[in-house]
């Protein structure tokens, strides 16, 4: 998997406490994912982030952008 990590800024407002989060560029996104909260569909070629708990790289999801960042926001909501 690691050829298909891109090397790019890293967006903080991505990160979670526990999770490894790497970001896919269009140009690396060779297959159609379905997003684990909206449901949608992640088209081939489509920019997006996979989320894994630490340590439990089988359990790794292909997220949205967008719907990370807004997982990650009501996390961080509930932490506080």
């Amino acid at each position: 998997m690691s050829d298909l990590v891109t090397t790019s800024r890293f967006d903080d407002d991505l990160e979670l406490p526990g999770y490894a989060v790497r970001q896919i560029d269009g140009a690396s996104a060779a297959k159609e994912y379905t997003c684990p909260d909206c449901g949608n569909v992640i088209a081939e070629g489509e920019a997006h982030v996979v989320v894994w708990p630490v340590g439990d790289s089988d359990l790794r999801r292909h997220w949205h952008r967008h719907c990370w960042r807004m997982e990650v926001r009501r996390s961080d909501g509930a932490a506080s």
